[in-house]
């Protein structure tokens, strides 16, 4: 489950369980004053649906279905505020629901699904308002003023509560993108490597395809920093971040892995392939050196690679095994690709 759809869940569990608490108790109260009321059928609708509500009150807090169960509970909700609606007994007062269905159903099945469901329980609710309410008795002006002022503050509530939506997932999505990026670099960090490497490596064992990552680390790159200053260092990232970028494919995931280091999901790649790309990315990176003001610095960068599956079937598993490989690389003289353990040769 990607961060976005577990923060999303969670805002919507804890809605939905302060709406069970008010139907359980609401489902009670109604359905006693409607058995004074002699409306036995709602009643013993209203009370069923209480304690339906109470059952699943408890079932909501950890259940991983928890988005079938919101329209399992959504749908007869729904269905239950129409049929009193369109009861002959049920008192004027019960249309203030129309108002209130719009915000319930976008707060907890988003925008798209809460658009469908507004639109079916607001054109129900209109229809039975007119049906019980609007006579041709009256005076017209009176009748279109009725229907003008429920219709406009039903659509009304419905904008509202869609506005609030869009905006709500927008600032949600923007915060989990600002999470999930290295700030010096604009590139993925290490959280958004995780999540990326629970799609991809799904997908690739899905289509059994191979997925290689590979670890890079600069060369001597203290050595940047200590005799050019921090802020150069920082324009040396920039300028490897933006190379790495630009010389990978977009397919796949690039992330500053801390510090001078950095990490690359290859989809659809194998480990000689990757070798092979990666092999010539570090000739090109030799020949386009970091222009400051006062000089031009040769950067190189030395790489491990390791593969899903043969490697390991965890992050961390295939991160183990690129490290190895690229500890083996810095120690051999570093500005060199391994693919292979020196001592196995696979």
């Amino acid at each position: 489950m990607t961060e976005q759809l577990v923060q999303n869940y969670k805002y919507r569990r804890d809605i939905m369980v302060v709406l069970l608490m008010v139907t359980v108790f609401g489902g009670i109260i109604f359905s006693v004053i409607n058995l004074y009321r002699g409306l036995w059928l709602l009643a013993s609708i209203e009370l069923g649906y209480g304690l339906f509500s109470l059952g699943l009150l408890k079932y909501i807090k950890t259940t991983v279905h928890f988005q079938r169960w919101v329209n399992i509970y959504i749908v007869p909700f729904f269905i239950i505020m129409v049929y009193g609606l369109s009861l002959p007994q049920s008192s004027e007062s019960i249309f203030v629901w129309i108002l209130t269905i719009p915000v319930i159903s976008y707060l907890l099945v988003g925008r798209k699904l809460g658009f469908f469901y507004s639109t079916i329980f607001i054109v129900c609710g209109i229809i039975s308002y007119h049906w019980r309410f609007i006579s041709l008795e009256q005076q017209f002006s009176l009748n279109v003023a009725i229907s003008a002022n429920v219709i406009l503050s039903a659509l009304l509530m419905m904008a509202f509560a869609h506005v609030y939506e869009k905006t709500r997932e927008q600032n949600e999505a923007r915060l989990l993108s600002l999470a999930g990026t290295d700030p010096l670099t604009g590139l993925a960090n290490r959280m958004k490597l995780n999540e990326g490497f629970q799609q991809l490596s799904a997908l690739a064992t899905r289509h059994n395809a191979p997925l290689t990552l590979v670890l890079f680390d600069l060369d001597l790159f203290k050595t940047i920093n200590d005799v050019h200053g921090h802020s150069v260092g920082d324009d040396a990232l920039r300028h490897v971040a933006n190379f790495l970028q630009t010389s990978t494919r977009k397919t796949d995931l690039l992330a500053r892995f801390g510090g001078e280091e950095f990490a690359l999901l290859m989809v659809a790649t194998d480990l000689e392939e990757g070798y092979g790309q990666i092999e010539a990315l570090r000739k090109r990176l030799m020949i386009t050196p970091f222009s400051t003001a006062k000089c031009d610095i040769q950067i190189t960068l030395s790489a491990g690679l390791s593969t899903y599956g043969c490697d390991g079937k965890s992050l961390n598993q295939l991160i183990a095994k690129a490290d190895k490989r690229l500890y083996h690389a810095k120690e051999n003289g570093r500005n060199q690709v391994i693919a292979h353990d020196p001592d196995t040769n696979q």
